[in-house]
């Protein structure tokens, strides 16, 4: 059974969460980021089996941009503050997004997954967040990031 935490502040009595969402990123007390993997995770699920009911009426550009438009993104939002995660928070979002486009591609769970990911032009979560932190990066360099 957890203790539960208070702050005073001031004159007033806070209680300590175990997580907070800021933006639509979970942060919880640790900085593991598990409960963010989890959410995404969860989310993309969940889009899943909602298209997965439209996708043989549909042709593979449409549904390409389905996957873009309601799964690729929640990988991507904030995904450099996933950088140096553990393996096995990497793993369970590559799988997510493996599940992605076993979905545009109808690829069987059997056949290698890279092959296809090559084909549609889509980095592995690893590479997408180093590629992230690596543009950010060079456009602060070069001076063209953007200015507050």
């Amino acid at each position: 059974m957890s203790e539960e935490l208070w702050l005073q502040v001031g004159n007033n009595t806070v209680s300590v969460a175990s997580s907070v969402k800021n933006l639509g990123v979970y942060f919880d007390t640790s900085m593991t980021m598990e409960r963010q993997v989890n959410a995404i995770s969860k989310a993309c699920y969940y889009q899943f089996r909602n298209t997965g009911h439209i996708m043989p009426y549909i042709t593979l550009d449409a549904c390409k941009t389905l996957a873009r438009a309601l799964i690729t993104y929640r990988l991507d939002y904030g995904n450099a503050l996933l950088y140096g995660l553990p393996s096995t928070l990497v793993t369970r979002l590559q799988k997510v997004q493996n599940s992605s486009v076993r979905l545009v591609t109808h690829t069987h769970n059997r056949e290698h997954i890279t092959p296809v990911l090559n084909n549609l032009h889509w980095l592995l979560v690893i590479y997408r967040s180093q590629y992230k932190i690596l543009m950010y990066t060079f456009k602060a360099l070069q001076g063209t990031a953007l200015s507050t």
